[in-house]
């Protein structure tokens, strides 16, 4: 029994296990980051923002079958592969295709694992590449976006594997490349721009083989092939191709004009502030995103790569600048985001597994499980960390859809509820839509047929001074309540919170602590018969 104990427990009999058994690891790779990903999942709690857009697309197209007109104009790739799922399950519960919507999101985060282990394994041995990839599936940023339902995990996926077959070396299997950045450039429209660094790669490695001009020519016939019924659809919907309407458009306001306005204030900037805080913003949101893990693995894969110069590394980078041009827009426009600069992330990993030949005599199979070990220990407590306020989230949920079944009109009180809660309110019908341009369409000239109609109308508080001031010019908006917390981020509804009682036109119809929330949130109506009198009294004294 010793001899046998002495035997299972030898490095070298284990790391002949670890040779075979390479997908027996990467599977329990992925049974754990699902695991994590499904234990931070908040299934009271609705999705919002970008993901009830693509919710809403995705349960139009299962209920009507057709091409929903206003509700995306471009990047509905992720709703499209939704909308089968949301068939199978059908519309009798609201949460339950927010659940799927979510779980779906998570699974295909997970699974991304897989052509990021294929890619690194390009260029590291598999423990290696598990230690990669292990990296990308623990990333604590990536776990918290799987769970929001949006297009980062699908997009993530389909761009992976379009690296992969970009340095497959079986030259025939290149063309899958093509069709996957196609469906990438539905999901997402700028993964259009990506057809130049892909060609690039093409010719430096094949453009002395025979006919190789020629198969490019199929590529690229292929990749527009598979383009152009979407495209249809959506120029049958919303006079817009999503793709070269947004790419080229964006280059051109970009090169000729010397004020760029950014799409949420519509606040001009100059072309110098615009560039020069592109810059800044990406050096800011690439530091940010390295941390935990590549900010550790990065330096080592950096100087690996300076002393080698690995061809194949060297053509991912290729793809990594032009993977940045989208994020430089972004952040040239004053969008603060992190999230465009997650496509870098399977070139961080590979090049931070490629640091690790620098210490290979050093690692044996107990530094590589130790290793992986601390990277999901790291990822677990930062993810435990950075939780969010799932009870507030909970509780603010239930005072917007009073908000909404009430108000004509409320102050801006933040939770980002709204869409859903009056999607759920008329569930299972669709929400209303009328002809409502953002601001960036506008600038562009871009004729869009509808959109969703947020009701009541937000009204913000900032710039007055006095609560009658506030009400005063906000009453022809259709302002009819206040809904007030114990942190506003504003001084006069700070002040209003507290005093409430002293104004005698604002008259409570929701106490929180009536239904034992943990935080305290009030709902004041506006009565305007009272609030006029006032007004009258104190203009005549």
């Amino acid at each position: 029994m010793k001899n046998y104990m002495k035997i299972a427990l030898n490095a070298d009999s284990f790391n002949v296990i670890y040779k075979n058994n390479n997908l027996f690891f990467l599977l329990i790779l992925i049974v754990v980051s699902l695991s994590i990903r499904l234990y931070y999942l908040p299934f009271e709690i609705p999705i919002t923002f970008d993901g009830i857009d693509y919710f809403s697309f995705a349960f139009e197209v299962s209920k009507t079958q057709k091409f929903p007109t206003g509700i995306l104009h471009t990047n509905d790739g992720w709703p499209l592969f939704l909308s089968p799922i949301f068939s199978i399950i059908g519309n009798s519960d609201f949460m339950s295709l927010v659940h799927a919507q979510r779980i779906t999101s998570i699974v295909i985060s997970t699974l991304t694992i897989i052509p990021v282990y294929i890619l690194t394994r390009k260029f590291v041995s598999s423990k290696y590449a598990l230690i990669g990839a292990g990296i990308f599936v623990f990333d604590p940023k990536l776990i918290e976006n799987s769970i929001l339902g949006i297009t980062e995990p699908i997009y993530l996926l389909l761009v992976s594997f379009v690296l992969v077959f970009a340095l497959v070396k079986n030259k025939k299997l290149f063309f899958i490349s093509f069709i996957l950045l196609a469906l990438a450039s539905i999901v997402r429209y700028e993964a259009l721009l990506f057809v130049i660094p892909l060609s690039i790669i093409f010719f430096l490695r094949f453009r002395n083989e025979r006919f190789s001009y020629l198969k490019y020519l199929l590529f690229i016939c292929i990749f527009i092939l598979i383009l152009m019924p979407i495209v249809t659809l959506r120029l049958d919907s919303n006079n817009m191709d999503g793709l070269t309407s947004h790419v080229f458009d964006a280059v051109i306001t970009t090169s000729a004009n010397t004020v760029i306005t950014t799409p949420e204030t519509n606040e001009p900037h100059t072309r110098d502030v615009a560039i020069s805080s592109s810059f800044f913003n990406a050096i800011k949101f690439l530091g940010y995103v390295t941390i935990p893990f590549f900010l550790f693995f990065l330096p080592f894969g950096i100087y690996n790569l300076l002393k080698t110069r690995n061809v194949g590394i060297l053509h991912l980078i290729i793809f990594g600048i032009f993977m940045t041009l989208p994020a430089l827009y972004a952040y040239g426009r004053d969008i603060q985001d992190y999230r465009y600069l997650f496509l870098l992330f399977p070139l961080f990993c590979v090049i931070s597994a490629y640091g690790l030949n620098l210490t290979k005599k050093l690692l044996n199979w107990k530094y590589i499980l130790i290793i992986l070990t601390v990277i999901v220990v790291s990822s677990f407590l930062l993810l435990d960390y950075n939780q969010p306020d799932h009870v507030f989230e909970k509780e603010i949920y239930v005072v917007t859809k009073k908000i909404v079944n009430d108000a004509t009109g409320v102050n801006s009180y933040g939770g980002g509820f709204f869409q859903v809660a009056i999607l759920e309110q008329n569930w299972p019908d669709s929400l209303p839509l009328r002809y409502i341009p953002t601001p960036h369409e506008a600038s562009l000239g871009v004729n869009v047929t509808n959109q969703f109609v947020l009701y009541p109308p937000r009204i913000s508080s900032d710039g007055f001074e006095t609560l009658e001031d506030y009400i005063y010019n906000s009453e022809d908006k259709g302002l009819s309540h206040i809904v007030l917390l114990e942190n506003n981020r504003s001084p006069l509804l700070d002040d209003v919170f507290i005093n409430y009682e002293n104004y005698s036109y604002l008259k409570k119809t929701f106490d929180s602590s009536d239904y034992n929330f943990e935080n305290k949130i009030i709902i004041l109506k506006i009565d305007y018969s009272i609030f006029d009198k006032q007004l009258k009294i104190k203009d005549d004294s």
